[in-house]
């Protein structure tokens, strides 16, 4: 199995994948976490699922699943001026 296709991955990994540096997703870490994302499994090597962390990232840009609730893209918290009624 090829690296890209491994199932759990390090934060090294999954920057990498996400097309981050260590030192950018490490700053990251704490509000993703606040905001859900997948978190280490000490059952396999203190790593991450990638599955799970791209079935977070889908549901975070609306590409997922979701409760059936309407959410706004991240980053926009209030209509824009051109769209009120």
């Amino acid at each position: 199995m090829a690296k890209s296709d491994s199932l759990f991955v390090t934060d090294a990994q999954c920057a990498e994948r996400l097309g981050l540096t260590t030192e950018v997703l490490a700053t990251a870490l704490p509000a993703l976490t606040k905001a859900g994302f997948p978190m280490r499994d000490p059952l396999f090597a203190n790593r991450r699922y990638w599955p799970a962390v791209r079935a977070w990232l889908d549901r975070r840009y609306g590409m997922g699943k979701d409760d059936g609730m309407l959410r706004a893209p991240p980053g926009l918290d209030e209509p824009e001026p051109w769209k009120k009624k």
